[in-house]
Protein backbone atom coordinates (compact mmCIF):
# COMPACT_ATOMS: atom_id res chain seq x y z
CA UNK A 1 0.00 0.00 0.00
CA UNK A 2 1.63 3.37 -1.11
CA UNK A 3 1.70 5.50 2.16
CA UNK A 4 -0.23 8.79 0.72
CA UNK A 5 -2.99 6.10 0.43
CA UNK A 6 -2.57 4.87 3.67
CA UNK A 7 -2.62 8.58 5.24
CA UNK A 8 -5.58 9.66 3.15
CA UNK A 9 -7.92 6.42 4.04
CA UNK A 10 -7.01 5.75 7.58
CA UNK A 11 -9.27 8.54 8.78
CA UNK A 12 -12.26 6.99 7.62
CA UNK A 13 -11.19 3.69 9.18
CA UNK A 14 -11.81 1.59 5.41
CA UNK A 15 -7.98 0.74 5.22
CA UNK A 16 -8.32 -0.84 8.66
CA UNK A 17 -10.62 -3.18 7.45
CA UNK A 18 -8.20 -4.11 4.04
CA UNK A 19 -5.33 -4.45 5.89
CA UNK A 20 -6.59 -7.00 8.63
CA UNK A 21 -8.88 -8.94 7.30
CA UNK A 22 -8.58 -8.45 3.23
CA UNK A 23 -11.87 -9.81 1.04
CA UNK A 24 -13.18 -10.66 4.45
CA UNK A 25 -12.79 -7.04 5.57
CA UNK A 26 -14.66 -5.59 2.29
CA UNK A 27 -17.66 -7.72 3.41
CA UNK A 28 -18.13 -6.75 6.46
CA UNK A 29 -17.41 -3.06 5.80
CA UNK A 30 -20.38 -3.10 3.56
CA UNK A 31 -22.66 -4.58 5.70
CA UNK A 32 -21.70 -3.03 8.76
CA UNK A 33 -19.68 0.27 8.87
CA UNK A 34 -20.76 1.67 5.43
CA UNK A 35 -24.51 1.61 6.76
CA UNK A 36 -23.29 4.19 9.08
CA UNK A 37 -20.27 5.59 7.38
CA UNK A 38 -20.70 9.20 5.61
CA UNK A 39 -18.24 7.56 2.69
CA UNK A 40 -20.75 6.98 0.07
CA UNK A 41 -20.86 3.68 -1.35
CA UNK A 42 -19.84 4.68 -4.55
CA UNK A 43 -16.35 6.35 -2.86
CA UNK A 44 -15.60 2.75 -1.14
CA UNK A 45 -16.11 1.09 -4.74
CA UNK A 46 -13.87 3.58 -5.82
CA UNK A 47 -10.99 2.87 -3.45
CA UNK A 48 -11.60 -0.91 -4.09
CA UNK A 49 -10.89 -0.55 -7.18
CA UNK A 50 -7.89 1.53 -6.68
CA UNK A 51 -6.61 -1.02 -4.92
CA UNK A 52 -6.82 -3.66 -7.27
CA UNK A 53 -5.22 -2.20 -9.95
CA UNK A 54 -2.44 -2.18 -7.61
CA UNK A 55 -3.04 -6.21 -6.81
CA UNK A 56 -4.32 -5.81 -3.45
CA UNK A 57 -7.63 -7.64 -4.56
CA UNK A 58 -8.19 -9.59 -8.23
CA UNK A 59 -10.98 -7.40 -9.44
CA UNK A 60 -13.34 -10.35 -9.96
CA UNK A 61 -13.19 -11.77 -6.37
CA UNK A 62 -13.65 -7.92 -4.82
CA UNK A 63 -16.64 -7.41 -6.79
CA UNK A 64 -18.12 -10.56 -5.63
CA UNK A 65 -17.30 -9.51 -1.90
CA UNK A 66 -18.59 -5.88 -2.41
CA UNK A 67 -21.93 -7.28 -4.28
CA UNK A 68 -22.26 -10.05 -1.87
CA UNK A 69 -22.08 -7.38 1.10
CA UNK A 70 -24.38 -5.36 -0.65
CA UNK A 71 -26.74 -8.12 -1.49
CA UNK A 72 -26.60 -9.39 2.56
CA UNK A 73 -27.42 -5.63 3.92
CA UNK A 74 -30.72 -5.65 1.04
CA UNK A 75 -32.02 -8.70 2.28
CA UNK A 76 -31.95 -7.56 5.92
CA UNK A 77 -33.35 -4.48 5.55
CA UNK A 78 -36.22 -6.03 3.62
CA UNK A 79 -36.73 -9.10 5.78
CA UNK A 80 -36.57 -6.09 9.29
CA UNK A 81 -39.70 -3.91 7.57
CA UNK A 82 -41.14 -6.68 5.87
CA UNK A 83 -41.96 -7.93 9.84
CA UNK A 84 -42.98 -4.57 11.06
CA UNK A 85 -40.22 -4.30 13.86
CA UNK A 86 -41.66 -0.80 16.09
CA UNK A 87 -37.84 0.14 15.97
CA UNK A 88 -37.77 0.25 12.14
CA UNK A 89 -41.61 1.51 11.21
CA UNK A 90 -40.79 4.82 13.65
CA UNK A 91 -37.26 5.27 11.63
CA UNK A 92 -39.40 4.93 8.07
CA UNK A 93 -42.03 7.51 9.74
CA UNK A 94 -39.46 9.89 10.25
CA UNK A 95 -39.26 10.34 6.15
CA UNK A 96 -41.15 12.93 4.00
CA UNK A 97 -44.66 11.02 3.82
CA UNK A 98 -44.65 12.42 0.57
CA UNK A 99 -41.82 10.77 -1.24
CA UNK A 100 -42.19 7.77 0.17
CA UNK A 101 -45.80 7.19 -1.46
CA UNK A 102 -44.59 8.62 -4.35
CA UNK A 103 -41.81 5.75 -4.77
CA UNK A 104 -44.33 3.11 -3.21
CA UNK A 105 -46.53 3.98 -5.69
CA UNK A 106 -43.50 3.73 -8.18
CA UNK A 107 -42.32 0.30 -6.82
CA UNK A 108 -45.93 -1.07 -7.35
CA UNK A 109 -46.08 0.02 -11.17
CA UNK A 110 -43.02 -0.71 -12.16
CA UNK A 111 -40.49 -2.36 -10.09
CA UNK A 112 -37.37 -3.58 -12.05
CA UNK A 113 -36.50 0.38 -13.10
CA UNK A 114 -37.48 2.28 -9.74
CA UNK A 115 -35.38 -0.03 -7.70
CA UNK A 116 -32.40 0.52 -10.41
CA UNK A 117 -33.20 4.52 -9.90
CA UNK A 118 -32.88 4.37 -5.79
CA UNK A 119 -29.53 2.06 -6.65
CA UNK A 120 -28.09 4.64 -8.32
CA UNK A 121 -29.28 7.60 -6.30
CA UNK A 122 -25.99 8.27 -3.82
CA UNK A 123 -27.12 6.80 -0.35
CA UNK A 124 -30.68 6.21 -1.11
CA UNK A 125 -30.16 2.44 -2.36
CA UNK A 126 -31.02 0.89 1.02
CA UNK A 127 -34.59 2.37 0.38
CA UNK A 128 -35.13 -0.17 -2.48
CA UNK A 129 -35.27 -2.57 -0.12
CA UNK A 130 -36.97 -0.61 3.14
CA UNK A 131 -39.73 0.52 0.83
CA UNK A 132 -39.76 -3.16 -0.59
CA UNK A 133 -40.16 -4.69 2.59
CA UNK A 134 -42.67 -2.17 4.33
CA UNK A 135 -44.77 -2.40 1.01
CA UNK A 136 -44.28 -6.72 0.78
CA UNK A 137 -43.98 -6.98 -1.90
CA UNK A 138 -42.74 -10.18 -3.65
CA UNK A 139 -39.23 -11.22 -2.07
CA UNK A 140 -38.06 -13.51 -5.56
CA UNK A 141 -38.78 -10.43 -7.86
CA UNK A 142 -36.79 -7.65 -5.53
CA UNK A 143 -33.92 -9.64 -5.02
CA UNK A 144 -33.74 -10.67 -8.79
CA UNK A 145 -34.08 -6.79 -9.92
CA UNK A 146 -32.08 -5.68 -6.91
CA UNK A 147 -29.03 -8.04 -8.06
CA UNK A 148 -29.29 -6.98 -11.52
CA UNK A 149 -29.12 -3.08 -10.56
CA UNK A 150 -26.65 -4.00 -7.77
CA UNK A 151 -24.17 -6.04 -10.27
CA UNK A 152 -24.29 -3.32 -12.61
CA UNK A 153 -23.75 -0.33 -9.72
CA UNK A 154 -20.71 -2.74 -8.51
CA UNK A 155 -19.08 -3.58 -11.96
CA UNK A 156 -19.46 -0.03 -12.90
CA UNK A 157 -17.83 1.98 -9.90
CA UNK A 158 -14.81 -0.86 -9.51
CA UNK A 159 -14.09 -0.09 -13.12
CA UNK A 160 -13.93 2.74 -12.60
CA UNK A 161 -11.50 3.01 -9.80
CA UNK A 162 -9.12 0.54 -12.34
CA UNK A 163 -9.78 2.44 -15.24
CA UNK A 164 -8.97 6.05 -13.69
CA UNK A 165 -5.88 4.59 -11.89
CA UNK A 166 -4.39 3.08 -15.26
CA UNK A 167 -4.97 6.34 -16.84
CA UNK A 168 -2.77 8.05 -14.33
CA UNK A 169 0.19 5.48 -14.66
CA UNK A 170 0.38 5.59 -18.15
CA UNK A 171 0.79 9.36 -17.83
CA UNK A 172 2.90 9.39 -14.64
CA UNK A 173 4.79 6.82 -14.83
CA UNK A 174 7.65 8.20 -12.98
CA UNK A 175 5.80 10.33 -10.41
CA UNK A 176 3.60 7.74 -8.87
CA UNK A 177 3.39 10.17 -5.55
CA UNK A 178 1.35 12.79 -7.52
CA UNK A 179 -0.75 10.04 -9.12
CA UNK A 180 -1.86 8.81 -5.54
CA UNK A 181 -2.74 12.40 -4.33
CA UNK A 182 -4.53 12.94 -7.51
CA UNK A 183 -6.52 9.94 -7.39
CA UNK A 184 -7.59 10.80 -3.70
CA UNK A 185 -7.77 14.33 -4.61
CA UNK A 186 -10.30 13.41 -7.30
CA UNK A 187 -12.21 10.72 -4.99
CA UNK A 188 -12.42 13.64 -2.14
CA UNK A 189 -13.95 15.81 -4.78
CA UNK A 190 -16.76 12.79 -6.11
CA UNK A 191 -17.47 12.32 -2.58
CA UNK A 192 -18.43 16.18 -1.61
CA UNK A 193 -20.45 16.52 -5.51
CA UNK A 194 -21.86 13.24 -4.54
CA UNK A 195 -23.32 14.22 -1.36
CA UNK A 196 -24.31 17.81 -2.78
CA UNK A 197 -26.59 16.21 -5.25
CA UNK A 198 -27.67 13.92 -2.53
CA UNK A 199 -29.10 17.21 -0.42
CA UNK A 200 -29.86 18.60 -3.86
CA UNK A 201 -32.16 15.34 -4.24
CA UNK A 202 -34.02 15.70 -0.45
CA UNK A 203 -34.35 18.91 -0.84
CA UNK A 204 -36.47 18.76 -3.95
CA UNK A 205 -38.46 15.51 -2.53
CA UNK A 206 -39.22 17.38 0.53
Amino acid sequence: MDPVAFILLKAPGFIEFIQRFGYIGIFIWFITFDQISPIPEEISLLIVGYLCAHNAFHPVLAGLVCLAGFVTADIAYYYLFKTGSRLFKKKSGRSNTSWVARYKVKLKNNMPKTIATLNFIPRMRMWAPILSGSMKLPFKRFILFDSISLTIFTVLYLSLGIIFNNSLSAVMEKMKGLQNIIFFGAVIIAAIVIIMVERKKIKKTA
